[in-house]
């Protein structure tokens, strides 16, 4: 397939980021202030040592606001930095730069005169992305580590539990729901929500799973995905119980995983997520063993860190053949020591060469989901925001640029940590276009 190609909230009503636009808004009848930032090519992709394009805008009221001097922070990877200042026009004002290496650019502009309070927006451009690499390498044994938790899992009898979800919770007549829980290695089982059509025939569906992003809650029912005529299973990113009060999960957040993000970061065997990954692996062991699978396709998707799972999931196992991630973490950790942007949850964010823990360093190269990016055999689905300062778009791409099976990214220059309604619209169609297309013919 052709290649296509920090969020954050401050202060009360007065400042909104999103999409590289900010504005303030005073109370009624009182100007309303924004500032825009945009790339000058639409795609926002530039040559190395290129020169990059900013266009500013300070609109009051929607209409452009002139001599009015803004301040602006140019970030980029390979720790580039550049300051100034800049005056607002009636059109656009300019903003110049240039990165002569792979990777992308945060501009940052401020007015801090701005009535009611300083406001800011961000814009994003790539630098040759499709050229993004990881400078530190993966683990020599990074298979050998993980053939051998899956030789140890092997010998772990799956003992699957199947509690039927009552009909009136699933209110959908062709659809059945059953709460699971298969045993697993790593402290926890795989729970979570399968659905399969009612009076479904062995060998005739095809496998769709979809992975959590990050946060403590249940799994969903995927009731909607089974109505397509699949064997689907929502996977809980924890291994706890679904369909709990809410004062459950919070519980839980608060308490035993408040700070699983980092959890065992000093050891790459109790780092939090070789636990996740396994639930992962073992998902699809238990969705094959399915007599109604068809034994020939397997989709797997989620965003967030549940992207990061869906690339973990069609890199561990060759049996996947379709992934979409969207946005997704838990790629290229050890990028922020390497001065450029890493990937969520920052193991290492603040950290250089000299300073990071050599033992963190060392633990997060074994669940670097770029790493199983390397080996997904799988036609894949990526997506990414310019101005995503949680998985950020130089994470996504060191992930996407290691897979060497048919693939697609989607980028959006205007998004944050947030997949755009027509990127998912889009990439939507793909993935039911893809299961249709590939369903065993039915026998008479």
């Amino acid at each position: 397939m052709k290649s296509v190609g920090r969020c954050w909230c401050v202060g009360f009503s007065v400042l909104v980021l999103f999409f590289g636009i900010a504005s303030a808004f005073s109370q009624e009848n009182k100007p309303a202030y924004q500032i825009q930032v945009r790339a000058e090519q639409e795609s926002a992709i530039y040559k190395k040592g290129e020169t990059v394009i900013f266009h500013i805008q300070l609109l009051e009221n929607k209409k452009p606001l002139a001599g009015k001097e803004l301040s602006y922070w140019v970030q980029g990877d390979g720790s580039f930095e550049k300051k100034g200042t800049v005056t607002s026009t009636d059109s656009v004002a300019v903003i110049e730069t240039s990165l002569n290496r792979p990777g992308f650019l945060k501009c940052t502009v401020q007015w801090n005169d701005a009535p009611g309070g300083k406001i800011s927006a961000v814009g994003g451009a790539g630098v040759d992305p499709l050229d993004l690499r990881a400078e530190t390498p993966e683990p020599d044994d990074f298979d050998a580590f993980w053939n051998a938790k899956k030789e140890e899992l092997a010998k772990l009898p799956m003992n699957p539990q199947l509690v039927p979800v009552p009909a009136e919770k699933v209110n959908h007549p062709a659809v059945q729901v059953f709460d699971i829980k298969i045993d697993c290695l790593g402290g926890k089982p795989v729970s979570g929500y399968l659905a399969k059509p009612v009076n479904a025939q062995p060998k005739s569906l095809p496998i769709v799973i979809s992975y959590h992003g990050a946060g403590v809650r249940s799994a969903g029912m995927p009731i909607n995905d089974a109505a397509h005529g699949v064997l689907a299973l929502d996977v809980n990113a924890h291994g706890i119980e679904n369909g709990q009060p809410e004062e459950f999960y919070k519980a839980l957040a608060d308490g035993e995983l408040k700070n699983y993000r980092t959890a065992g970061s000093e050891n790459g065997e109790n780092i939090y997520f070789v636990g996740m990954f396994l639930r992962v692996i073992r998902s699809l062991q238990f969705m094959k063993s399915l007599p109604e699978w068809d034994g020939k396709t397997i989709a797997v998707k989620g965003g967030s860190q549940g992207g990061g799972q869906a690339l973990v999931a069609a890199g561990s196992d060759p049996a996947v053949t379709f992934c979409v991630a969207h946005v997704p973490a838990i790629c290229y950790p050890t990028g922020d020591i390497e001065g450029n942007f890493g990937g969520w949850p920052g193991f290492l964010r603040g950290k250089t060469k000299e300073t990071a823990n050599p033992a963190v360093v060392k633990a997060v190269l074994y669940i670097d989901a770029a790493h199983f990016a390397r080996r997904i055999k799988a036609e894949s689905i990526l997506s990414t925001g310019f101005i995503d300062y949680t998985c950020s778009p130089t994470s996504v791409y060191v992930a996407y640029n290691n897979i060497t099976a048919p693939k697609q990214i989607f980028p959006s220059p205007e998004s944050t940590h947030a997949v755009p309604p027509k990127t998912s619209e889009i990439t939507n169609k793909l993935f039911w276009d893809y299961i249709e297309r590939n369903r065993v013919p039915k026998t008479e």
